[in-house]
Order: C-alpha cells, then structure tokens, then sequence
C-alpha cells in the first residue's frame, strides 16, 4: 500500500482538536517503528501512566545506569562515554547522602587516623568540619589512604576565631580509606560515607 492518504475537505469524520484562543489545534497521538511498523509509543504505568517513557540505545554516548555498592549499601551511578565505540566508564557516584552520612571525629594530635571501621576504595569524604582550640591551631591534613592533600594549613593567626568552619569536598577515594592527620590544638569530624 502506497504511504499517504488524500483528504478532501468537507463533511466526514470528526476530527480531534483543542480549541486555544479561537483555533483548532489538532491533537495527534504518537506511533513509532520502522517503515511500514506503526505502534503507539509507550507510557510508564502508576502515576505517571501517561508519561512518556524513553530508553537510550546501548551504543548511546551517555548511558546511565544504578546500582548500590559499598558498606553500607549506597545507591551510586554509573555514567559511561563511548571512546572510540567502547562504553568507558567515567565516575561512579553516591547518590545517598551528599553532604551529609556517617560522621568520624578525629582528636588534636592524630597520625592518619581513618575514616571508617576499616575504610576503603569508594569510600565518599562530603566534607571535614575543622574545629581550632586556639588561633594558633595545627595542620589538617587529609589522606586518600597514602595520597596527602592539606586542607588546612594552621599556624599563628591563621584563624580570628575559635569558630569551626567547614571545608566542603565532595569526593570519592581511589587508593584506599580516607584518613585525617591533625597538628596540635585542632580537631576535626570527617562527613561521608564510610566502609
């Protein structure tokens, strides 16, 4: 059968529109498939029955897909590029408690203390709230297990104030347990989510 149809104007079947502001806008209902398929595209189910629903093809440059990992169990996702056709993929993140979670104090004075019972590889640090017992407080270092980042320098009169201030961070650990090394007269709470 050849595509396309000819209509003549004039009287017939009832055609679907919405009238906005005196004009007819024909309502349309969506099919998709191949040349000579035609299926009606399909909607989720529940709440949003009539929601379209859309699935990316596998060879898509930004597949997404979640899963849960770690101990306890947090939500992450997984996003993958496509580098020369193979999914690639790019980060795993925590999707459960950004900037907020299980917390782990750290004294003045600690050596790579870890963040965790045991701490490991995936582990997400949100952020470290730093506390000074004087103006002149020791450094706070943080570690991705062997990796030293400083986060906060100390020394005299690197603070006015005996307020704690927080470091925002946001960041998944690659080598091992985050840790925190703290100097003389300052501790600090690692926030994340910790194995």
């Amino acid at each position: 059968m050849a595509d396309n149809v000819a209509i003549t104007p004039g009287s017939g079947a009832t055609v679907a529109t919405d009238d906005v502001g005196g004009f007819h806008y024909q309502r349309i209902k969506v099919a998709v498939g191949a040349d000579g398929v035609a299926a009606d595209w399909p909607v989720g189910s529940g709440t949003a029955a009539a929601v379209p629903r859309i699935t990316l093809a596998t060879d898509s440059p930004g597949i997404i897909t979640t899963g849960t990992a770690g101990s306890p169990s947090t939500t992450v996702l997984t996003v993958q590029g496509i580098t020369s056709g193979t999914p690639q993929v790019i980060s795993n993140v925590p999707l459960t408690n950004f900037g907020a979670g299980e917390y782990e104090t750290v004294a003045a004075s600690q050596t790579a203390q870890a963040l965790g019972a045991t701490g490991a590889t995936g582990d997400y640090i949100a952020g470290v709230l730093v506390i000074p017992a004087t103006t002149t407080p020791g450094v706070v270092t943080l570690l991705d297990n062997a990796i030293s980042i400083p986060l906060f320098v100390g020394g005299a009169s690197s603070v006015s104030n005996l307020v704690p201030f927080f470091i925002p961070l946001g960041m998944i650990s690659v080598s091992g347990a985050w840790k925190i090394t703290t100097g003389a007269n300052v501790s600090c709470i690692g926030i994340g989510n910790f194995t």
